[in-house]
């Protein structure tokens, strides 16, 4: 099986963000958050339809159409936007402690905190691809089982190829294989402005309700 294209469709660092829903979800329900009522909130969907966007481009890939690969920009940029609404909407630009002033709210807020993740996301997947010659080296192990990495389709002129002890930045290139995926430090840091946003929009519609 190859290596899904979407890799390189999401090379800024979202990949498939499905398991930190996931996490947001899980703790959320142990916190006795009421997870019903974010469904209520027609801001909640534009996120949602892109996450479902990742989940069928990701099924097309691992069938071999890979034509929606030349939206990956696109994908990308819409996927990250998505979430403003709800920031606006619950006023996550700033922070729930009414008694400092507003300057702090903001700098202190989970819009800021989620962008700063963001940035750093970014930050170090381009100095991992940069120091790398363009490329982002991976090591795959749990993924050799799956089905999911097959070591046939690394080439030399793939932006994926398969690091070794020759590969520069290595902490920070993908080498942290989740079974169906392998992410970088920068993906994980990418993971978090969703994680922020999202479990803190559901904590503030608890409030509200």
């Amino acid at each position: 099986m190859q290596i899904p294209v979407i890799f390189i469709l999401l090379k800024g660092g979202n990949k498939s963000l499905v398991e930190t829903w996931i996490i947001v979800f899980l703790y959320s329900l142990k916190k006795k958050y009421n997870i019903k009522l974010i469904f209520k909130e027609w801001l909640f969907y534009p996120p949602l339809i892109m996450l479902g966007v990742y989940l069928i481009a990701e099924v097309m890939i691992f069938n071999d159409n890979y034509w929606i690969t030349q939206y990956g920009t696109l994908i990308k940029q819409v996927t990250l936007f998505s979430y403003c609404g709800l920031v606006y909407k619950h006023q996550l630009y700033f922070s729930m402690d009414i008694n400092k002033s507003e300057l702090i709210r903001f700098i202190t807020s989970p819009f800021i905190i989620a962008i700063g993740c963001l940035l750093i996301g970014y930050y170090c997947n381009f100095v991992a691809i940069s120091s790398n010659f363009g490329h982002m080296p991976v090591f795959p192990s749990n993924t050799y089982f799956t089905g999911y990495t097959d070591v046939n389709t690394f080439t030399d002129s793939s932006f994926y190829v398969l690091g070794d002890h020759t590969s520069k930045a290595i902490p920070l290139c993908d080498i942290y294989d989740i079974y169906y995926s392998n992410l970088s430090l920068g993906d994980l840091f990418v993971r978090c402005y969703v994680f922020i946003l999202l479990l803190n929009a559901i904590k503030r519609i608890k409030i509200k309700k």
